[in-house]
């Protein structure tokens, strides 16, 4: 009996090497690799890299890498990458074929995945860890980029055979607003290997620390602007393009910033546990990582009461949610870098809360299952 292929369509203009450089390989991996070796299926990733994807191949353990530019010549315009997109199913139809499932990691590009299923008539499973058109509009992006977004959004959807998302306020988005039957739709939020993210036996340093790219969407103005004349000193791990200017403003705030750079996920672990607080105080969100690991670590975490934020923290319960102003976050922080005792009950609620609802052994389960249904539905129902 043949193994069950499943076919990962990276989101558009991600290769393996970004995922290298941004620390998130082994993260982004390491679902796929525990599936192929509880389930013995196997997996192809479809990338937007070219043969310099193949120096970490090796990591991959089984893997088939599928780099879009190793075998069709990268354009230089914008527009002829977009228009090139549509011939990758057919550059790809040998692979392709032979794959019994297609997923999405995200909606950007998963007009690619619709057409590969309209050409070889294999179900579609779209992962949407934000919701794509909703981000497009917080963003402020141009009118053109949005209304592309949303057309794109709604063409991916209903043409999925079934569609995981990470939070209820995007499945209750899917449903309002692109008239997405519940049925098709499933929630699962993003996981946390717990065995190796959990609490250590560390002493904690007297900073506060932030992960995640420094871009606007991530509001570090306000976080530097609430540690102000504190004493306070921050970490901030990650790059974007606004590192310039938040070196500038940490200089004219006169607080004390280490900007670390992206560090490898399986570092993080240890990182994590070195510090009391950690803050996110986002503008918005989809279901952060990076605040999901934090948590099953045991940080004290202080977070915004926005979206993808107050699905996860449990005021007081599982750690701080604070409004979107320097006063209330100043104080947050303050309170749990002087009280040992909140911050050691806060963290040790955040940790068993990933357990519950984040881990990764139940991702897996859920992931399979899905695989299952949507390759094997005739004997679902039989049994």
């Amino acid at each position: 009996m043949n193994k069950t292929t499943i076919t990962l369509f990276f989101t558009y203009g991600v290769s393996l090497k970004t995922w290298a450089e941004t620390g998130l390989l082994q993260r982004e991996i390491r679902l796929y690799q525990e599936l192929m070796r509880l389930y013995e299926i196997q997996v192809q990733f479809l990338t937007f890299g070219d043969e310099t994807d193949r120096k970490w191949e090796a990591e991959l353990r089984g893997i088939k890498l599928l780099p879009i530019y190793e075998k069709i010549c990268r354009p230089h315009s914008k527009i002829l990458s977009l228009l090139q997109t549509l011939i990758v199913p057919w550059v790809f139809r040998h692979e392709l074929r032979q794959s019994n499932l297609l997923k999405t990691n995200q909606i950007w590009g998963g007009w690619i995945a619709v057409l590969t299923k309209w050409l070889f008539r294999k179900p579609l499973l779209v992962r949407c860890g934000y919701e794509f058109y909703h981000f497009s509009l917080k963003q402020r992006r141009t009118a053109a980029f949005r209304i592309f977004a949303y057309w794109t959004s709604r063409l991916v959807y209903s043409m999925a055979d079934k569609i995981n998302v990470a939070t209820i306020s995007d499945k209750l988005l899917l449903e309002t607003k692109f008239g997405i039957d519940h049925s098709r739709i499933e929630l699962l939020p993003n996981w946390v290997d717990t065995e190796l993210f959990k609490p250590l036996s560390k002493i904690k340093n007297n900073r506060v620390l932030f992960v995640g790219r420094l871009n606007d969407q991530k509001n570090i103005p306000l976080l530097l602007e609430s540690l102000q004349s504190t004493g306070i000193m921050l970490d901030l791990v990650g790059d974007g393009e606004l590192c310039d200017s938040l070196e500038q403003m940490a200089l004219e705030k006169e607080v004390k910033v280490n900007f670390l750079g992206n560090m490898p996920n399986d570092l993080m672990p240890e990182l994590y546990n070195c510090y009391p607080v950690y803050v996110l105080c986002s503008r918005y969100e989809g279901n952060p990582k990076t605040l999901l690991e934090a948590m099953a670590c045991g940080c004290a975490v202080v977070g915004t009461n926005v979206d993808g934020i107050r699905e996860i923290i449990r005021h007081r319960e599982t750690g701080l949610l604070v409004p979107e102003d320097v006063s209330s976050l100043r104080t947050s922080i303050q309170l749990l870098i002087k009280d040992e005792g909140l911050r050691r009950r806060l963290g040790e609620q955040s940790s068993k809360y990933i357990k519950i609802h984040n881990s990764l052994e139940a991702s897996i389960k859920k992931e399979y299952d899905s695989y299952q249904k949507l390759c094997f539905p005739s004997s679902i129902r039989s049994k």
